[in-house]
């Protein structure tokens, strides 16, 4: 392994960039955390990511394009960034996935608010979303056109 790739290790669970190594025969207990962990890096890294690119641009502008080389494609990194900086973090909520709050993103911080709620309380998923989403502008847009 490269020194500059990350090392995390979890009891006997050893994290790479593209594999897990597991150390002896840990216990079934033993599994349950390091899992864990696995999943809610998996739910928290598009955050990360997008939180992480929009700081570093407000910091160093253009330069820090050079920061992230080539490890996501130009259209992820965009993508990471912009759902990132429309969806403030008081907006997020952990149970739903990134996804969601993608389909959110271009509504207003109160809409957005309002039908994260909405989702999490209905068990909605992000294709769900995105129509509701869908039917809130239409609507809106066709009352706009009523109203002209």
């Amino acid at each position: 392994m490269a020194a500059d790739q990350p090392k995390i290790q979890l009891g006997p669970f050893r994290f790479r960039p593209a594999s897990v190594d597991v150390q002896g025969r840990p216990q079934l207990a033993d599994w349950k955390g390091p899992l864990e962990f696995a999943l809610w890096c998996q739910r928290a890294s598009p955050w990360w990511i997008g939180d992480m690119i929009n700081s570093g641009e407000d910091l160093f502008g253009e330069e820090f394009g050079e920061a992230c080389g080539s490890t996501l494609s130009t259209e992820m990194v965009s993508r990471y960034a912009s759902v990132a900086r429309r969806v403030p973090a008081q907006n997020r909520r952990a149970a739903l996935s990134w996804s969601a709050h993608a389909a959110v993103a271009r509504l207003s911080h109160a809409d957005q608010r309002k039908m994260l709620a909405l989702a999490e309380r209905e068990g909605w998923n992000s294709d769900d979303l995105n129509k509701k989403v869908r039917e809130l502008i239409a609507s809106r847009q066709s009352g706009d056109s009523a109203n002209s």
